[in-house]
């Protein structure tokens, strides 16, 4: 594999396929009240990060991250297309938003994900992610499961 991760602009095109196979997969999960759709407008004006995983240029992979305050950010939209999940890559992708994060004075990042989403679940207790009680009204939903890291500088 050839991997490359890098920032675009949310509303690009390549952003706006992944995000939309992203909601279309947990429409198969979860009802439709559960799944809070990315409001693109929202996170631009907000400067979030927006980063993907390519493979000899083809997207394979995304995550996004939304400033919340001057200090914490939200993880949003990590996604691995199928047939690239099992090798690491939403780790590699993980690890870049943390140092992007951290570049951009973020002392913490929070994230919700839905309780169905196991591998996700495990991925953020492996890297040093701990549970919360929900930090917004989105996330305290019946199959939200919420956490919290501290980056370290």
């Amino acid at each position: 594999m050839n991997l490359e991760v890098k920032t675009i602009p949310i509303s690009s095109k390549m952003a706006l396929i992944l995000v939309d196979e992203l909601e279309r997969e947990l429409r198969q999960d979860y009802p439709p009240h559960y799944i809070h759709e990315l409001d693109v407008e929202s996170f631009e004006a907000s400067q979030g990060i927006f980063l993907v995983c390519l493979n000899d240029e083809e997207p394979i992979g995304c995550l996004g991250l939304r400033p919340l305050n001057h200090d914490c950010g939200e993880l949003k939209r990590m996604y691995v297309r199928p047939a690239f999940r099992g090798r690491g890559l939403a780790k590699i992708m993980l690890a870049e938003m943390e140092s992007q994060a951290i570049r951009r004075g973020f002392k913490r990042i929070v994230l919700e994900t839905g309780n169905q989403q196991h591998t996700a679940i495990d991925l953020y207790l492996a890297n040093g992610y701990e549970t919360i009680r929900p930090y917004n009204e989105a996330s305290d939903g019946p199959a939200s499961v919420c956490f919290c890291k501290t980056l370290k500088r």
